[in-house]
């Protein structure tokens, strides 16, 4: 904050255990009581980490990236895969909500480089096979000692992720990578990069791969940052191949395989993404619920004027618990179905199409609720007084990354399309 302009009795409420405790208010019916203590667990965790770092002009001058090796230290990374070298933990996708909530009001920008790191973590998690390299590598991604990525986007490619061009050539020890990807959100930041290439760019389905790459074996794996002004604290990257060797050791899915682990992986990383713009919401609206019930404009506070209170604050929150209780029963059916539906092709399998639903329905609603948010706060709602514009930046991109919006229109379509056909 660089000129503070909040009378003090506003900026000290608008705390982080006070906009926790709002939120806690609001799930009181929805989660149970191992929710609740791991809910309180993770909060507590985040407001000792929050006045270390001095609130507001902390996170305003905060470089993410040193705060990983915290987040991990604490298993504020994931909570969807079991930790090898932990067993102190609650694991699920339930867990992982709560987690992904915690984070997104503690800083929305930290929460999704956290999250892009996820997105390396699963299919290493999945597909390790026992090599202790690669569980090496997966434990340093969930302790945060390890920054990740993952590589799947190309320049002229966009959401049509199956038709890549970035080109895989054997080799005597696994493989050779060339080619460009894009919008990879911590690759200048990196260390490992999870990667999908083609032998035949004719037939991408049946010659994917995947691999892991580590930016200290060679200059063959380098990101440039992107510019992205939305999400200023965020590095997003153009991602260079270069006769980049992907030893064998380090495949963990070839000739074909890479298609399946990349289908298998969107689900949960759908779901993530809604997660984390149900949480990001819930950041935004705590904080403008504060304020509106505080800031007195015409001789009273601006939560009883009806354009305020009952067209946004009121619209927004019955939408925001109807987001919440959906997301909340999508968790739960995935942790019970997921193992039962594995072997479904994409098309078959309904998980796919309710992580995308979901996706695309909390996204649209992020942008929507955050902008009337923030104009409802007035002059404040866009300075640095608070972090309304950090969620209205990160909710700019929040129907673009993990497949635009008409990418999971397109498969909402087919979806009824193979409904109708099946009744």
């Amino acid at each position: 904050m660089k000129t503070q302009l909040l009378a003090d009795e506003i900026l000290n409420t608008m705390n982080l255990r006070k906009r926790y405790g709002i939120f806690n208010n609001n799930m009181m019916f929805l989660l149970n009581d191992d929710d609740k203590a791991l809910a309180s667990e993770l909060q507590e965790t985040c407001i000792e980490f929050d006045e270390k770092i001095g609130g507001i002009s902390g996170h305003n001058n905060m470089n993410l990236y040193d705060h990983f090796s915290w987040a991990g230290k604490h298993g504020l990374i994931n909570r969807t895969n079991d930790y090898p070298h932990r067993d102190d933990l609650h694991i699920g996708m339930k867990a992982e909500i709560i987690r992904q909530w915690t984070m997104d009001i503690l800083n929305p920008q930290l929460s999704l480089a956290l999250g892009a790191s996820v997105l390396a973590i699963n299919p290493i998690a999945h597909h390790n096979e026992g090599r202790e390299n690669l569980r090496k590598d997966l434990v340093d991604l969930l302790d945060g000692n390890k920054i990740g990525c993952i590589c799947i986007t190309e320049p002229e490619r966009g959401s049509d992720a199956v038709n890549m061009t970035v080109k895989a050539e054997k080799a005597d020890d696994g493989f050779i990578i060339n080619g460009i990807k894009c919008y990879n959100t911590n690759s200048p930041a990196a260390d490992i990069a999870v990667v999908y290439a083609v032998y035949n760019t004719e037939d991408p389905r049946g010659t994917m791969v995947q691999g892991v790459s580590h930016k200290a074996w060679d200059k063959g794996f380098r990101a440039e940052r992107i510019g992205i002004p939305s999400v200023p604290h965020i590095q997003i990257g153009k991602t260079i191949f270069n006769d980049a060797h992907i030893p064998a050791d380090y495949v963990t899915g070839d000739d074909g395989k890479g298609y399946e682990i990349l289908f298998e992986g969107l689900v949960p990383e759908r779901i993530g993404i809604a997660a984390l713009n149900v949480g990001q919401m819930w950041g935004a609206f705590t904080i403008a619920s504060i304020y509106s019930t505080l800031r007195k404009q015409f001789g009273e506070k601006i939560l009883l004027h009806q354009a305020v209170g009952m067209s946004v604050l009121a619209k927004y929150h019955s939408r925001l618990m109807a987001a919440t209780m959906a997301l909340l029963k999508l968790a739960e059916t995935y942790d019970e179905k997921k193992d039962e539906l594995a072997g479904l092709p994409p098309t078959m399998n309904p998980l796919v199409a309710f992580a995308s639903q979901m996706k695309e329905f909390t996204s649209y609603l992020y942008h929507d609720l955050t902008y009337e948010l923030m104009h409802a706060m007035g002059g404040t709602g866009v300075t640095d007084q608070t972090l309304m514009p950090y969620y209205q930046g990160v909710s700019e991109i929040a129907e673009v990354v993990g497949g635009t919006r008409n990418v999971q229109l397109l498969i909402g379509s087919r979806t009824i399309n193979t409904m109708v056909k099946m009744s």
